[in-house]
């Protein structure tokens, strides 16, 4: 099921921005039975993982765009301290 982001969200251990076009898929993991005590496999489908708080549907068709991420840091601390001549923040 392929699924837009309409606000901020988080799947498959990202972070999903407004507008990220993405794939939600089966996830399948080992579960206790609570009457046996067993381990038993348990498949979540993507349409129990939707979300209408956060997500909405969209076709195959739908031009895939990956959430942007962070711009490159482009300075370290201590480069700004040098360059600007104090604490990076105020102490006020």
């Amino acid at each position: 099921m392929w699924v837009r982001a309409t606000k901020l969200g988080y799947y498959g251990h990202k972070r999903r921005r407004e507008g990220a076009v993405f794939q939600l898929e089966p996830i399948t993991r080992m579960r206790k039975d609570t009457k046996t005590e067993l381990l038993k496999e348990v498949t979540i489908k993507p349409e129990q993982q939707f979300s209408a708080k956060w997500m909405e549907r969209v076709t195959e068709e739908t031009p895939k765009k990956e959430t942007p991420g962070l711009p490159p840091k482009t300075s370290t601390y201590r480069e700004h301290q040098a360059t600007n001549k104090g604490p990076l923040v105020s102490e006020a």
